[in-house]
């Protein structure tokens, strides 16, 4: 069981890969090695969605959704095989390398200025006050139908989960608001910027194909879990 971040971090980099929740893999996941009261902790008690950030750097890991679309730390033992492996099966949509662009402009960005930056923040529209006119507007807008159908553009959220699985965006860190006495409170907001740029483009630098780093990070799994089936490898490092 885990009982600090110093904790989390020895895990990451004894496991290589450790997703934040649990799966039908058996014991690969942050969940299963966290007690409830740190999974659940009460107002004054700081919990493992508090310890994300100290755990990327004091573990020196990449965090983000890596596995399934959702939250993992991984190791820099194993992250630069993964990268080299995504990269090379995923083919970026039009819409992925403009929010890509956009975070390699800026170096990182939380995520609210990075949607306001995408145009993904629309902004608020006066109300209007009388409210006949706005019975009129609301009546008008039902009446009008566009002519053809527009194709929907794919949402935010979707997309930099797709950079994040993909090995080109990762979760730098999380920030909070501060109160009046300097604590941190609600939700950490996240701050996202790319590999290269957390860690440095010589540390991501392997030297060997994306077919040979699979082979890699397939031994990996199977030596650092042996239980795993093949089925489950593939399941952890395909693009899915």
């Amino acid at each position: 069981m885990i009982h600090t971040p110093h904790d989390v971090a020895r895990l990451v980099n004894e496991r290589g890969f450790l997703p934040f929740f649990e799966s039908e893999i058996p014991d690969f996941s942050l969940e299963e090695e966290t007690p409830v009261e740190l999974w659940f902790p009460d107002d004054k008690t700081m919990g493992v969605w508090d310890w994300k950030s100290d755990i990327i750097l004091e573990a020196d890991c990449a965090y983000g959704k890596f596995f399934r679309s959702k939250a993992c730390f991984v190791s820099m033992e194993v992250f630069p095989h993964l990268v080299n492996y995504r990269r090379a099966l995923h083919v970026l949509s039009a819409d992925e390398r403009g929010v890509l662009s956009v975070i390699c402009e800026n170096k990182s960005l939380l995520s609210g200025e990075l949607k306001k930056l995408c145009g993904y923040e629309s902004p608020r529209a006066k109300r209007e006050s009388n409210p006949l006119v706005r019975e009129y507007k609301r009546e008008h807008a039902q009446a009008v139908r566009p002519s053809k159908p527009r194709k929907a553009r794919p949402g935010f959220e979707a997309l930099i989960t797709h950079l994040q699985m993909s090995g080109h965006v990762l979760i730098a860190a999380f920030e909070y608001k501060v109160d009046r006495k300097g604590r941190n409170y609600g939700w950490g907001v996240a701050r996202y910027c790319t590999p290269e740029d957390f860690f440095g483009a010589e540390r991501l630098r392997v030297n060997c194909t994306p077919e040979e780093s699979l082979k890699l990070l397939r031994r990996f799994l199977k030596s650092h879990y042996p239980a795993m089936t093949q089925s489950q490898i593939a399941d952890v490092l395909e693009y899915r």
